[in-house]
């Protein structure tokens, strides 16, 4: 009866570690949303504490879709990646349709697009890569660049660095798939067609609007310390525009190594986005270098532990799935990480599992629960595997 019970909570629980790092990502988040929130809670004329309880209610949200994606078993994600796909593709479609938006809203909960393609995406590859022999360029071609650079198209429209995300986790996936390499290597004279036609449309139309933003902010953060030939008023203007980045790097400077204290963020109060953007400037300031490398080790961790998971699957849906969310995980929060320390100019992007904010903390932790739903397969073919084993061992004794 006692190995039943274990072995019950086992599949329930499924990796250990995977929950705990899910854990501490809630931790963190909850006292840093509360103590980074101030302004956002005074230009909303609510709290602070409200404005916790309200993501604490996502993590809520995020807890179950975890546990209901951990039971769902892996033939669904298989058959539901090509819906998916074409799910993300209408939704990208839509805020163009509703005068260019990046969002939109459902029963009042905004939904952002290209938040689900990330996903969509990597499940997508991983499932036409499993399935396809790719003998030639042409099916290539159809089943991966087609369908990759209709979503990227869409993506672009509405925001350039999660196009740039998509794009990378997608070349990752491909370099570390059976894929003949020579097809990727043809791939890049495509892309730069395309990106050239893409700016020529631009050009024309202006379909692609935010590429003029993103430029601009490449041209701010390589120009930020060039003022020898501006006049006092070019340089009052470089600074009005790069006053996020700024008070970023003031905040992490101020948070020396031990930090000032949970709650005791000065710049919060004057750092713009300080709850989502800029979210790991404030944990910086507050617990100084100490804490800001605790979560950098806390996002490897949880790679590195993905990485054994991929390691032990035998099916390329799985080892694909567990390395592009996991890929996926990481490298968007290193990116958030390196905007905030002034290596990289803004994105908009925000620290996966910490941020505050709805869309992203759900579709991250359905990434979590799709994970362990992998390991849960391992789980129960090595429990197969013991009982033949154990079945094998007394037939022989007997």
């Amino acid at each position: 009866m006692g190995d039943i019970r274990g072995n019950r909570m086992t599949k329930l629980k499924g990796d250990r570690v995977i929950w705990v790092i899910f854990i501490l990502f809630a931790m963190i988040s909850l006292a840093v949303v509360y103590s980074a929130s101030s302004a956002l809670a005074y230009r909303g004329n609510t709290t602070p504490m409200l404005i916790m309880f309200r993501q604490a209610g996502y993590f809520v949200l995020g807890f179950l879709i975890v546990l209901a994606c951990y039971r769902i078993p892996l033939k669904y994600y298989r058959l539901g990646s090509y819906v998916l796909l074409a799910l993300s593709v209408i939704l990208l479609a839509i805020p163009i349709l509703t005068h260019g938006l990046r969002t939109f809203s459902i029963a009042g909960i905004s939904i952002q697009p290209s938040e689900i393609a990330k996903i969509a995406v990597v499940l997508y590859l991983a499932r036409v890569i499993e399935t396809s022999s790719f003998s030639t360029f042409k099916e290539y071609l159809l089943k991966i660049l087609l369908p990759l650079g209709v979503v990227c198209v869409l993506c672009l429209m509405g925001s350039v660095s999660a196009t740039l995300i998509i794009c990378f986790i997608a070349f990752i996936i491909l370099m570390c798939s059976r894929i003949p390499k020579k097809y990727i290597l043809w791939t890049v004279p495509i892309v730069i067609g395309a990106l050239g036609l893409i700016v020529l449309i631009h050009a024309a139309t202006g379909a692609f609007s935010r590429l003029d933003t993103f430029t601009a902010r490449v041209e701010r953060h390589l120009s930020r310390n060039s003022t020898e030939e501006m006049t006092a008023a070019e340089i009052q203007e470089q600074e009005d525009k790069t006053f996020q980045e700024r008070q970023a790097r003031e905040a992490i400077q101020l948070g020396g190594v031990f930090g000032r204290g949970p709650g005791n963020s000065i710049k919060r109060d004057t750092l713009p986005n300080a709850y989502d953007d800029y979210i790991y400037a404030i944990i910086v300031e507050e617990y100084g270098l100490l804490g800001g490398t605790a979560v950098i080790l806390l996002y490897l961790w949880f790679f590195f532990r993905c990485l054994r998971i991929a390691n032990a699957c035998s099916k390329d849906f799985s080892i694909i799935t567990v390395l592009g969310l996991s890929t996926l995980i990481t490298i968007q929060a290193f990116l958030h990480i390196f905007v905030n320390i002034g290596f990289l100019p803004v994105t908009g992007q925000t620290l996966p599992m910490i941020s505050r904010g709805g869309t992203s903390l759900v579709i991250m932790s359905s990434a979590f629960g799709i994970i362990l739903s992998v390991n849960r397969t391992i789980e129960i073919k090595d429990l197969k595997t013991k009982a033949e084993k154990e079945a094998q061992s007394c037939s022989t004794e007997s």
